[in-house]
């Protein structure tokens, strides 16, 4: 009853559990290479994103429709051309020199032209140094398409 009496002037009534029945913030736009998943945009509501195979999420994966009715920022897609394997420092994916590169994902300031480096494994070097070095490993490495 109190929903038909306010036409939602000001949304002071019109609030169903957390989203509001009065104000939406229409169909969230999504990149080309991005998929959206949710279908209620009313205040309150959350979406969430992916992007298609061989391209990489930047940004928060889900949004939110803000009582103003404006979505919160979008993610984008980006294409990754995947370049081929690099050696690269323990140091430059993590700070640190503790011989556990395996799983590293480093997101940081490009280095050696890669955008994204990824599955890094420790390199072997067959030799010992008599001073501490940070291990090397070996990642692969991609570039934005």
């Amino acid at each position: 009853q109190e929903l038909r009496r306010d036409p939602c002037g000001d949304s002071s009534c019109c609030w169903l559990g957390y989203k509001s029945l009065c104000r939406n913030c229409g169909r969230p736009d999504v990149d080309y290479n991005g998929v959206v998943y949710g279908n209620d945009w009313w205040v309150g509501s959350v979406v969430r994103y992916t992007c298609r195979s061989g391209f990489m999420l930047v940004g928060n994966p889900t949004r939110y429709c803000q009582p103003n009715g404006l979505w919160t920022p979008k993610p984008t897609c980006l294409g990754m051309c995947h370049w081929g394997r690099i050696e690269i420092s323990e140091r430059d994916l993590n700070g640190t020199c503790n011989s556990t590169c395996t799983f590293k994902s480093y997101f940081g300031p490009p280095k050696q032209g890669c955008t994204q480096i990824d599955n890094c494994k420790k390199k072997e070097t067959g030799w010992k140094r008599f001073f501490v070095q940070c291990v090397p490993c070996i990642c692969d490495c991609a570039l934005s398409c």
